[in-house]
């Protein structure tokens, strides 16, 4: 694996096999073992013990891999995640502590995947908020679960998958919040575009056993509308430009981060060239 920085931000790069030193701030600690077989699990731990902002890349071939990241208490950490990995399983563990505040961006191209994200928001007015954008260009499997373990903690969770070519998602986001856990918000949007005709699949479960609880949860999943499609084709806009378009809302919508947004416009760009 190689670790590097980047000036503009607080930045973790992980590559295979080769490991040089990394320079980030003292509020941001973690540790880091290798894969030395294809039986070993990689590992990653970041602990965020002040405000702060954190560029995470992740490209490498183990075959397995667990990121575990813990946000302290009075903690806000946004976290912009670019996953680049291949065939391989990896499990992401976050724990929010006390009044924490943990926002995760992502972006990922996935060819073929297996992902698992378990979250513990284990203290009260902890906050989760996670935005998905993936083109998927194989066949991923994504299983989420969020743990309510406090009261008056929050998740919202934001799915935009793009499946094409040979892509096909199955995407599981599992919420819980159990009796006595009261005042918690508890929200899911989930959504696949389709261009190919793989069978995609979005299972969303709300597993709530207290009544002082707001929780929601949508699923879509199918093409982009006649609607827009006919209006902007009205307008002189060919076909391949109006999905162009309508794709780069799709992927771009609540993206802020310039670096992640060229990420998303290049890899739209990519795959119409």
């Amino acid at each position: 694996m190689q670790l590097g920085n980047l000036l503009k931000m607080n930045r973790i790069k992980v590559i295979e096999n080769e490991i040089v030193e990394l320079k980030i701030p003292k509020k941001i600690s973690f540790s880091l073992k290798p894969s030395e077989n294809e039986f070993d699990i990689a590992s990653l731990e970041i602990c965020c013990s002040k405000d702060c902002d954190l560029e995470l890349d992740l490209t490498s071939n183990a075959k397995k891999i667990r990121i575990k990241i813990l946000v302290e208490k009075n903690v806000t950490f946004n976290l912009y995640l670019y996953q680049r990995l291949e065939n391989s399983k990896v499990q992401y563990n976050y724990d929010v502590l006390e009044n924490g505040i943990l926002h995760v961006f992502k972006f990922q191209k996935v060819p073929v995947g297996k992902e698992m994200m378990a979250v513990h928001l284990l203290g009260e007015n902890a906050q989760f908020d996670y935005q998905l954008k993936d083109m998927c260009i194989g066949k991923e499997t994504l299983d989420y679960y969020v743990y309510h373990d406090e009261k008056n903690t929050s998740s919202n969770i934001k799915n935009n998958i793009f499946s094409i070519k040979g892509g096909k998602s199955t995407i599981q986001v599992s919420t819980f919040v159990p009796k006595g856990k009261k005042g918690c918000v508890a929200n899911q949007s989930n959504r696949i575009i389709s261009l190919n005709e793989k069978k995609n699949e979005i299972r969303p479960n709300l597993y709530i056993d207290e009544y002082d609880v707001i929780a929601n949860h949508s699923a879509l999943i199918g093409k982009f509308s006649s609607e827009e499609m006919f209006y902007l084709q009205s307008r002189g806009i060919s076909k391949m430009e109006a999905t162009k378009l309508l794709l780069n809302g799709f992927l771009l919508s609540d993206i802020s981060n310039k670096r992640m947004q060229k990420e998303i416009i290049h890899a739209i760009k990519d795959e119409w060239r």
